[in-house]
């Protein structure tokens, strides 16, 4: 028989697999694949850890979800990407998907960086994002307009899939709980 958490992992480590794919290859993350997951993680959590394991997915739902829905806002990712985190977090739960953001983060950033470098536009964007940051405490200082179509477009989808993937393979290699 399969270990109660073996199922959320296997849950998720297909999720994962899945959304990379089809993000790397469609530049999609289906609704088809991240709906279910999400469901999953929210039915599967308290059937085998009880109410502080629904806690656990509706933290992490809401977490995933919360945090990657202000940068859609402010259109750095796709609606699917924040689904993805979305079910990431029901079905790794919380604190889990703190760490899967922040190694998602650093993958999607260095898949951005290779792609800036590859386009050669590294110097000009880092320019554009210096002056946009610092033009918030310099108040005189002129701004470069941020156009959208400008904007190096990469599979986040697969960076989160492969952050996510890391912060896995390192819980289950240092044994961490990072259910409860």
């Amino acid at each position: 028989m399969i270990a109660q958490p073996g199922i959320l992992d296997a849950c998720l480590l297909v999720l994962l697999l899945v959304t990379g794919y089809t993000d790397l290859r469609y530049r999609k993350v289906f609704n088809a694949v991240t709906f279910p997951a999400i469901g999953l993680g929210l039915i599967l959590h308290p059937v085998f850890f009880g109410i502080p394991g629904l806690k656990s997915a509706l933290i992490g739902f809401a977490v995933g979800f919360g945090i990657f829905f202000l940068i859609y806002i402010w259109g750095g990712i796709g609606g699917g990407d924040v689904k993805l985190v979305g079910a990431i977090g029901a079905l790794g739960g919380y604190p889990f998907i703190i760490y899967a953001v922040f190694y998602a983060a650093l993958v999607g950033g260095g898949l951005a960086v290779l792609e800036l470098i590859w386009q050669k536009r590294l110097i000009r964007s880092l320019k554009n994002i210096f002056i946009t940051v610092f033009s918030f405490f310099i108040p005189k200082m002129k701004t470069i307009p941020l156009d959208p179509r400008e904007s190096v477009k990469i599979p986040y989808g697969f960076g989160i899939a492969a952050g996510t993937l890391w912060a896995w393979v390192e819980m289950r290699l240092f044994e961490h709980s990072f259910l409860f």
